[in-house]
């Protein structure tokens, strides 16, 4: 993953995937209808895309999945039996 070095740190994917990654954490799932709500307690002066992004991050480590609509944080790596 690229950090553009003219960023601030707090405005970069990364920064915005851990936010995101810790909200979970203290949620464990939030429905993806509702997931504005989300990317506003983070940081509601964040453009959307960003937030897709870093979702699609955490997605990518699984560090998050989706359930029935629900995007759930997953503590350790879950594996499929």
């Amino acid at each position: 993953m690229l950090i553009d070095k003219d960023s601030k740190p707090e405005d970069t994917i990364f920064y915005l995937s851990a936010q995101i990654l810790l909200k979970l954490k203290e949620i464990g799932k939030i429905n993806l209808g509702q997931i504005e709500i989300l990317y506003k307690e983070v940081n509601e002066k964040q453009p959307y895309f960003k937030f897709n992004l870093a979702i699609n991050f955490l997605y990518l480590i699984d560090k998050v999945k989706i359930e029935g609509g629900d995007l759930v944080y997953v503590s350790k790596k879950y594996e499929d039996s």
